[in-house]
């Protein structure tokens, strides 16, 4: 973000209030990565900028280089995810994709492949899909983007096929030679369903039926991995969602 004048194709992850007319806006973009900006006025109901600067929102933004954070001076409207404000049953549900992202991202360099992800991850929100699959596969997928998969193909400690448990202390599968405390057991089903989630593009997800004790135990697994190797600390939305 060199010039002072830039553009930026972004995704509204998070905003909040500055003062008595303006909000700060975090912006996840393709191009610069994450960071926040200012949206001069856009609580004035007569803002320019007031419908664009929602969180559910792709568009293209034009930023000034302020003395303390980019100022949006104009945008483009490419898409808005509504559906998550017309469902309140849904609305949760993006949220939490977006929480998820902006823990995950520290916003020092950019990165497409989790651009794109969150930006499908909320397309498909859209469509008859399993909502819990769904966030399961997004967040293997974002692990993934970082280099933190979970090892799923054999033992993380001494490479055996046979490996029933997950550790999330070693990261991912051990056999019963090299569990330990933490080690629980993954049924075969739950285990190819993380494989399958992880190696297929995320709109495949729309084609795949599991049952509620493979999508609890699933839950479970990302939940204990995310919070031993990866520190996002307690994810509020995570709550809201149906367990």
């Amino acid at each position: 973000m060199g010039e002072r004048i830039f553009t930026a194709e972004g995704l509204i992850i998070r905003t909040r209030i500055l003062g008595e007319a303006d909000r700060i806006v975090t912006l996840l973009t393709r191009e610069e990565g994450k960071f926040e900006a200012v949206a001069r006025g856009a609580r004035k109901t007569k803002s320019k900028l007031a419908a664009g600067v929602d969180i559910f929102t792709h568009g293209r933004f034009t930023f000034h280089r302020g003395r303390t954070w980019p100022i949006i001076t104009g945008f483009d409207s490419i898409e808005r995810f509504n559906w998550f404000r017309d469902d309140p049953d849904l609305y949760p549900y993006g949220l939490y994709l977006a929480e998820l992202t902006d823990r995950f991202n520290s916003g020092e360099e950019s990165c497409p492949e989790l651009f794109q992800l969150l930006l499908d991850g909320w397309k498909l929100f859209g469509g008859n899909i399993d909502r819990a699959l769904l966030c399961r596969a997004f967040e293997l997928k974002m692990a993934n983007c970082g280099g933190y998969s979970p090892q799923l193909q054999c033992c993380t400690v001494c490479g055996c096929d046979k490996s029933p448990s997950f550790s999330p202390r070693q990261g991912g599968l051990v056999c019963s030679g090299c569990s330990g405390a933490d080690s629980v057991k993954i049924t075969a089903g739950a285990l190819a369903l993380a494989r399958h989630l992880i190696e297929t593009p995320l709109e495949q997800v729309s084609k795949l039926r599991a049952g509620p004790e493979q999508k609890k135990e699933l839950a479970g697994l990302t939940a204990s991995f995310f919070a031993y190797h990866l520190e996002l600390g307690e994810l509020k939305t995570r709550r809201l969602l149906p367990e």
